[in-house]
């Protein structure tokens, strides 16, 4: 929300207790200035006509004038405007004239908790009283009770200009808390477009890849027995894709019941593997797969993880390298540790460079794994390309 005035002290939710500095105050909004101000000035012309009319002494019109313009002042700034009023105050009193004032300082008082600060609003309260006192006490225009009744008067003031200071503050409150909810809410889209942008990326980005990858083949070969294996793969990388896509809507449509969002922990890392062996075999270069004879156990988050580096570093290996001889998918573990490697060889013959390089997958993959606390590495190795990811299992 736009400020209405100049920049002010640091506060709290709970009124002004929390403003630092004697002078410190928050300043009227740009209408209530405005007011204030077209006030002053009838009353400026008003009291020089009464001025005139009645033959007032001069030091005390002036007094009176000076007190006029440090009410208007509270416009702009509010702690000398109640220094001003405070000093009139005084030469008021010490002129003969403090009774009228003393009420002048009453009714201000609501301008004062307003806009000053806790000490400064404290001061002049007490200032204001003592005047009240003093003018009853010498007969300086206020009646037996006058006094009390200025109090009285002051009091009602200033609990008006506390309860205006406090709507301001839950005003700004609560336009934070607005604006705090607003921030959240654009994070929290954001999110789960990331989450949905990485699902296209590492899931239906493998399928789709497999389907171009032997289309071309299809176009290169005669052979009919590979050009079969060809259109079976195609088919099948389809109908995992149309089933991925029919997954995703179910997950943002809020039907699909899978914990951890992305859905890829249903399928083991065994099994994602054998079918990656399978898939980059059709392309015509030799895949060797190294996994743990016994079962491994490790956490359904970590193997999601896994799932999903795999089919990255697969998918890479048919955009970048898909005329490579010798492809390696290796699955190693101790008793803390899990490890996945895909080396793929230099991709013989002149690539025709079709391959869009963004690094987003492997950016993707590296966070993945290091928000889990493991690491990732991937670069040049063994004559080769080589993606390699390190996991706690548990």
């Amino acid at each position: 929300m736009k400020r209405s005035g100049p920049p002010v002290a640091t506060r709290n939710d709970h009124g002004f207790s929390g403003l630092r500095g004697f002078w410190a105050f928050t300043a009227l909004p740009a209408g209530a200035r405005l007011a204030l101000a077209a006030v002053v000035a009838v009353l400026l012309l008003v009291d020089g006509v009464l001025a005139l009319l009645a033959q007032t002494p001069m030091p005390t019109s002036i007094v009176y004038v000076g007190a006029l313009i440090a009410i208007g002042a509270f416009a702009w700034r509010p702690p000398v405007a109640a220094t001003v009023l405070v000093a009139c105050g005084l030469v008021a009193t010490l002129l003969g004239a403090g009774g009228p004032y003393s009420l002048a300082l009453a009714v201000s008082a609501g301008l004062v908790t307003s806009t000053c600060g806790q000490w400064l609003s404290i001061s002049y309260c007490v200032v204001t009283v003592a005047l009240a006192m003093v003018a009853e006490g010498v007969g300086q225009g206020l009646v037996q009770g006058g006094g009390v009744g200025g109090v009285a008067l002051g009091l009602a003031s200033g609990l008006i200009g506390c309860g205006f200071r406090e709507g301001r503050a839950r005003e700004h409150q609560l336009s934070a808390h607005i604006d705090r909810l607003r921030r959240e809410s654009a994070a929290a889209v954001q999110m789960e477009r990331d989450r949905i942008a990485d699902e296209l990326h590492n899931v239906i980005a493998h399928d789709i890849t497999t389907v171009v990858m032997q289309a071309r083949a299809l176009e290169l070969v005669d052979d009919p027995l590979t050009r079969d294996t060809s259109r079976r793969a195609i088919t099948d990388a389809a109908t995992q894709a149309l089933t991925d896509i029919r997954r995703m809507l179910r997950l943002v449509q809020g039907t699909d019941e899978t914990v951890g969002g992305a859905g890829a922990g249903t399928v083991s890392l065994a099994a994602t593997l054998e079918s990656l062996r399978l898939g980059l075999g059709s392309t015509g270069a030799s895949v060797e797969l190294s996994f743990p004879g016994n079962e491994i156990s490790i956490s359904n988050s970590i193997e999601t993880t896994l799932v999903h580096i795999a089919r990255e570093a697969a998918t890479n290996v048919m955009k970048h390298a898909r005329r490579t001889p010798s492809i390696r998918l290796a699955v190693t573990s101790d008793r803390e540790c899990i490890t996945l490697q895909v080396w793929n060889a230099p991709s013989t013959g002149k690539s025709d460079g079709t391959a869009d390089a963004t690094g987003y997958g492997l950016k993707r993959m590296n966070d993945r794994v290091m928000l889990l606390g493991g690491t990732f590495e991937a670069g040049g190795a063994e004559k080769g390309w080589t993606v390699t990811a390190t996991l706690p299992r548990f």
